[in-house]
């Protein structure tokens, strides 16, 4: 019984750091996004390939919005409720590449946001 505690403890120990470690971005640098019954905003953010960014997706509109990555941005969906913020952390890719984001509301307003690397990006 002894064994099978200390091994679900170990389990358990190894799931929160697994959590703790896939929030990619976490600590970076905050980048505001807002959400308003028209759109999204801004639609182009300047990135370093290899940066950790915060989102701050605060939706100010009277929908529920989600944002997604879209032309392969790996970013999952997430569905930001009426009145609230969400800050998701993501990782720029070393990749030399836009990265793009659909924010939307289902059948609604929609808008594509551009993280573009700027000319420091190596």
């Amino acid at each position: 019984m002894q064994q099978l505690c200390r091994l679900l403890a170990g389990a358990t120990i190894l799931l929160v750091l697994g959590a703790a470690c896939s929030s990619s971005g976490a600590g970076g640098r905050e980048v505001q996004i807002v959400q308003k019954d028209d759109g999204c905003t801004p639609t182009s953010i300047s990135v370093t390939a290899g940066e950790k960014v915060k989102l701050v997706v605060k939706n100010e509109s009277s929908h529920d919005y989600e944002i997604e990555g879209i032309e392969g941005t790996k970013f999952e969906e997430l569905i930001i409720p009426e009145g609230k913020t969400r800050t998701p952390g993501y990782s720029v890719p070393n990749d030399a590449g836009t990265h793009r984001f659909k924010c939307y509301v289902p059948g609604g307003a929609s808008t594509i946001i551009e993280l573009v690397p700027n000319a420091a990006a190596g």
